[in-house]
């Protein structure tokens, strides 16, 4: 399992996590290219070395042209997002992002999210952070990001309505529940575009988990500080999953959540799943039941982690009409699994291979990696899944897998 790990020693911003990216792996024509999906026109995004406080690393900037617009509502970035040629994942991740800062940001001036003047957050460059963000994750098959404690700074800052302090309050909004401290530094460290992009994508925020680092970038921020103005990202494997790598057959201790629903528009349904999975939910599933007075119903389900319980439920409450939400201690139980990496004619497919006790094996092609081949190829994604699965056949029928599986002593 490929992991990125935010180290915010000096804070977090979009700009800081665009340059933490492009130093460590993404080449800058690879963003540069995903982001013309977006369709927006009025900038030009580039990319320089810089050193902070005897550390160096990279500088993203997104330079506007003088009529690019400077304020929308979440209406106007729903129909950017939704309306563009960018992947369904990056489309739902981008917005679950902005979906968050509206509702920070309503909180704060005690409106509702579809009535906030975005202001700096609807500019270009926030939607460059953001879209550009997802598409790194995407990109760089990204499968869990993890952040350590937030380094807030103090002092004030200026917005579009004057002085504010800081931590801008739509960052406090934005950060509870979530580690943080402040050294003294007198300068806003994280704004509420990095606060919302963490949130949003971290499942975890404490110390590095145990990591075969593969990458290390540098993001820089604009101002010179006391401290190294940077953002460190760590990317790598986490020991146990690499391709080829055998886990063992487990139980551990999960919560299930689960909420009754009756009257609520199932359109909305799509919406509510992305944001728990977003926030580390392990599973999310839907069904149907008979409710009191012979009401057609729905029971929503959300498997998770014990630490991840209470930001579930504030989602639940917030994003559903339950009034009442059921949690309860389950045990889930693991096969030993492994992951193969397989070549298809579209490119490389990861595939996990467990294996039952009867001797049987379950094959799963990792689905984004099917999809970007699908997508890159212009093939049916069916048509990548099928031979994955084949290929990862051929390599169990020559019998060098069961080794794997064979008890260890």
């Amino acid at each position: 399992m490929k992991i990125a790990y935010f180290d915010c020693f000096a804070g977090i911003s979009g700009d800081m996590a665009l340059g933490a990216f492009v130093d460590a792996v993404l080449p800058l024509e690879v963003l540069r290219e995903r982001l013309a999906d977006l369709g927006l026109d009025g900038y030009e995004l580039r990319a320089r070395s810089v050193v902070k406080g005897g550390i160096g690393g990279t500088k993203v900037d997104v330079l506007l042209r003088e009529d690019s617009p400077s304020h929308r509502h979440l209406e106007d970035i729903r129909a950017i997002i939704t309306g563009s040629r960018l992947s369904d994942a990056v489309k739902e991740r981008s917005l679950a992002v902005f979906e968050r800062l509206a509702e920070a940001e309503a909180r704060v001036h005690r409106t509702s999210p579809d009535r906030v003047h975005f202001h700096e957050l609807g500019a270009v460059d926030t939607l460059v952070d953001v879209v550009g963000f997802a598409i790194a994750v995407e990109e760089l098959g990204i499968e869990e990001v993890h952040c350590s404690p937030l380094h807030l700074g103090r002092g004030m800052t200026r917005s579009m309505h004057g002085p504010i302090p800081v931590p801008a309050p739509a960052t406090v909004e934005l950060l509870r529940g979530v580690p943080v401290y402040s050294r003294g530094i007198q300068s806003e460290l994280v704004t509420p575009t990095g606060a919302a992009l963490v949130t949003t994508f971290a499942s975890a925020f404490g110390p590095m988990p145990p990591l075969k680092v593969e990458r290390v970038g540098y993001g820089a921020g604009s101002r010179d500080l006391e401290i190294p103005n940077l953002l460190r990202v760590f990317i790598g494997q986490r020991p146990g999953l690499t391709a080829g790598a055998r886990r063992e057959g487990h139980q551990e201790r999960v919560v299930m959540l689960e909420v009754n629903l009756d009257d609520m528009n199932p359109e909305f349904f799509d919406h509510v799943m992305a944001r728990l999975f977003g926030e580390g939910a392990l599973d999310v599933f839907l069904t149907r039941v008979q409710m009191k007075k012979n009401r057609p119903g729905v029971v929503l389900s959300v498997l998770a982690p014990m630490d991840r319980e209470g930001r579930l439920v504030e989602i639940l409450f917030d994003e559903t009409t339950t009034i009442g939400v059921r949690a309860y201690e389950v045990t889930k139980r693991n096969l030993p699994y492994t992951t193969l990496e397989v070549d298809t004619r579209w490119g490389t497919v990861k595939v996990k291979v467990a294996r039952a006790p009867s001797g049987r094996y379950n094959l799963a092609p990792e689905y984004e990696d099917c999809r970007r081949a699908a997508t890159k190829n212009r093939i049916p994604i069916g048509a990548v899944y099928d031979e994955a699965k084949r290929k990862a056949g051929e390599e169990i029928s020559n019998g060098e897998l069961a080794q794997q599986f064979s008890p260890r002593r």
